[in-house]
């Protein structure tokens, strides 16, 4: 409590007035800012009343309010978690009910009444199942994946099952920077996207100046270091960490040669290529690392021991990605770089197509590799940047027209590509500039070849183009779809022409960055990926009956049943019949070797040209119809699909003058779903088919399995989330504790305050009065 004394000397009254309200006031103040605290029961109102309290304060009421937030997170998603528990438990129940039916419809003992009436069981069940997959909460479909707007689950005119879902799971905040999830997408829950068909051919993209660094080595990347260049005992430390894609890199190496040593870097279809750009005799490069790194062994281009000639690096293997050209994948491009002195004058001459030799167009037939580029000053370019012409002087040279010392690099460019480009082309390949070597747009001048010379030969193409014309085949859903890919410019393109397509499936890159994987979205019925008359399938690894696949995974895993013998015969168009035996064979490769073994040259057996199956081709005239049949007890014939179910022998079709005997495919795939083991059952129990229904039953018992798997560990995430609910609680009550400590008066204090202040307020008031009422006789 301050009290303001009055001076004992001499004082005029104004002085004394002054000092009289003065500490009035002071007493006032005391008092509203007490009172204030009385009401509000806080400390303080302004930051400025306590400058260091006031930050505590702010920052536990962010955290606080941060914590309401994620309280109320954890509320809502723990809302939709029980409601997806909920729909869960009901699946699993109904589930129960129908293997109870199934147990009972299955067996001789069963009548087809009883069969009849626990199909129709299980397709009221199966409604019902697609109802609970369908369920909203809260403006959510809780099995649709990550967009909860879409409707989840659709059944076809035919019984088919269709997941319109993804397999995304949506994330919600559990603490300022920790995320849960908060879903189960129907994928999960119920298998309803089926296992892949993978891609088994490593589709090899080729390596570009704008490959990332980090997409090289199949993702592993290269790590940031120097390297060192050492020429004739002369070295340059070169720092590669600042680079992005290998572009980066072979512009670094070629900017920092060793002193008067320049260097020619190339970026191959594969890798890296480093030599001198004039060496001397005995000249040779040592590429080393430097302070114990690995960068010049990760880019390929490690040297210890000194390399004459061209340095060639290895296969930098780089990732497949979204915007890979399907250009550029199942090969090399045959290519050259023609240099000349100077720079910006670097070109490449590439053919358009991976592989070693065109196979369409005028010039079908040319190999890629071994095409000779020359740039003749012939004396017909009058006005250079117009005469210039680019021509195909076969059998393998392209010849440029060129004016010494005026043609430029970009000059030439325009104008093989002209020709590449005009309908129909009039030379194979196409040239662009070496973007190493680039600094102005390729102004620079291009050398005259000198005679009996030539500026480069094309080199490095390798594999075959990939057949983008003829498309696939999908089975899917009891319907079959073309899928075609002429105008696909990119694999994003070739993805997204199979998602959007009728066939019912999801088209990915595969985790390994090397292919793609087609997957089923339709569940309960067979899914196959054939050839559509050419050789798209194959090329993308895709068909799903191929040479590879064993004879034990046909027939959803049930094999072939073979007999050691004869398990089927041949009669072929020139009256012999053949025995083929395939007991020891392993897969579909071992059962066309044997047939074709004992053909006579009459026919071929070989995967179907359209679709998929074993075919057999007989274009050998003759007085019998080729016919397959079966031998003794053996089956083989119809576990390979050669003879129809139920029947003993097949016959050949004739067209023309060609027998085409086509099986059916045996290698079908299937979404392994809840909702496909139910089809199955129903549609087995219908056709009293106990083989496909003893299969249905193990697909049954395996989903159940799944599901509960599901429903554990999404009550794992319930319980975490009842943790965090509770550990949420109790922060807050520490936090507000310790806000309390900064913010809130203590009443009890306060109150005693206010009566000593109103005590010295009412003493300041009589001091004033009396002092302000005395007058000089007072003091007389």
């Amino acid at each position: 409590m301050t009290i303001i004394g009055i001076p004992t000397t001499r004082v005029s009254d104004l002085f004394v007035r002054r000092r009289l309200t003065n500490q009035a006031q002071a007493d006032q103040l005391d008092l509203y800012r007490i009172h204030t605290q009385l009401s509000t029961g806080r400390r303080f109102q302004l930051p400025s009343e306590d400058a260091n309290a006031a930050v505590r304060v702010m920052s536990l009421q962010r955290l606080l309010e941060q914590r309401e937030q994620i309280g109320r997170n954890l509320d809502i998603n723990q809302s939709y978690m029980t409601a997806s528990d909920t729909a869960l438990s009901a699946f699993s129940d109904a589930l129960t009910e129908a293997r109870g039916l199934a147990l009972g419809a299955i067996g001789d003992q069963a009548t087809d009444i009883e069969r009849s009436a626990a199909s129709q069981q299980l397709g009221q069940i199966l409604n019902q199942l697609l109802d609970a997959g369908n369920q909203e909460f809260r403006g959510r479909h809780l099995f649709a994946g990550r967009d909860t707007s879409v409707l989840p689950f659709a059944i076809s005119e035919t019984g088919m099952i269709r997941y319109d879902g993804d397999e995304g799971r949506l994330a919600s905040y559990s603490d300022v920077d920790l995320l849960f999830d908060t879903n189960v997408n129907g994928s999960e829950a119920f298998g309803v996207i089926s296992d892949p068909a993978e891609g088994t051919v490593d589709l090899n993209p080729i390596l570009t100046a704008d490959t990332r660094l980090a997409d090289l080595r199949a993702g592993r990347g290269i790590s940031d270091g120097s390297i060192t260049i050492t020429v004739d005992g002369i070295t340059s430390t070169i720092d590669l960490s600042a680079a992005e894609t290998i572009g980066d890199v072979a512009t670094l190496i070629r900017a920092n040669p060793p002193i008067a040593k320049p260097l020619n870097v190339e970026i191959t279809a594969t890798g890296l290529m480093i030599e001198l750009s004039a060496p001397a005799p005995g000249d040779s490069l040592v590429v080393m690392e430097t302070g114990g790194g690995t960068t010049a062994d990760e880019l390929g281009i490690l040297a210890e021991t000194p390399v004459v000639g061209p340095l060639v690096g290895t296969d930098l293997d780089p990732l497949l990605k979204l915007t890979t050209p399907v250009g550029d994948l199942l090969g090399t491009r045959a290519s050259v770089v023609a240099r000349s002195l100077g720079t910006d004058n670097d070109i490449i001459f590439e053919t358009g197509v991976v592989g070693t030799t065109i196979t369409t167009g005028p010039f079908a037939g040319v190999a890629t590799n071994g095409i000779d580029v020359i740039f003749d000053d012939d004396g017909t370019v009058l006005t250079p940047g117009m005469d210039e012409i680019a021509q195909w002087i076969g059998p393998n040279t392209l010849r440029v027209t060129v004016r010494t010392g005026f043609t430029s690099a970009s000059r030439v460019v325009d104008v093989v590509n002209a020709a590449f480009n005009a309908v129909p082309p009039t030379v194979p390949i196409r040239a662009r500039l070496d973007p190493i070597d680039a600094r102005n747009g390729g102004m620079g001048i291009v050398d005259a070849t000198p005679p009996a010379a030539v500026a480069g030969t094309t080199a490095g193409g390798t594999g075959t183009a990939w057949d983008q014309s003829s498309g696939l085949l999908i089975v899917n859903g009891n319907s079959t779809t073309t899928v075609s890919f002429a105008g696909a410019q990119s694999v994003q393109d070739v993805l997204n022409t199979l998602n959007l397509s009728e066939a019912g499936v999801l088209a990915q890159i595969n985790s390994d960055g090397t292919g793609i994987n087609v997957r089923s979205r339709i569940s309960g019925a067979d899914f196959m990926i054939g050839e559509n008359g050419g050789t798209t399938a194959a090329d993308l690894g895709l068909r799903t009956f191929n040479n590879a696949v064993r004879l034990q995974d046909l027939n959803f895993q049930l094999g072939i049943q073979a007999e050691t013998g004869t398990d089927f015969t041949i009669a072929r168009t020139d009256g012999v019949t053949v025995n083929v035996d395939v007991s020891a064979a392993q897969t579909v490769d071992d059962v066309l070797i044997a047939i074709n073994a004992v053909s006579g040259g009459t026919y071929t057996a070989q995967l179907a040209v359209n679709g998929n199956g074993i075919e057999l081709i007989d274009a050998v005239p003759g007085p019998q119809t080729l016919t397959v049949a079966n031998s003794g007890a053996s089956s083989a014939a119809n576990w390979l699909g050669l003879i129809p179910e139920g029947q003993q022998s097949a016959q050949a079709t004739v067209v023309g003058l060609t027998q085409v005997l086509t099986g059916r495919d045996v290698n079908p795939m299937e979404t392994e779903s809840v909702f496909t083991a139910l089809v199955r059952l129903r549609t087995a129990l219908e056709a009293n088919d106990m083989v496909e229904a003893t299969r249905a039953m193990a697909l049954l018992s395996q989903s159940t399995l799944d599901l509960n798997f599901t429903r554990a560990e999404l009550g794992a995430r319930q319980q975490n989330v009842d943790v965090m609910q509770q550990r949420l609680e109790t922060e807050e009550i520490d936090l507000r504790s310790i806000l309390s400590e900064d913010l809130d008066a203590d009443l009890v204090e306060v109150a005693s305050e206010m009566t000593a202040r109103q005590l010295s307020f009412e003493a300041a008031l009589r001091s004033t009065a009396s002092i302000l009422q005395m007058t000089l006789l007072n003091y007389l």
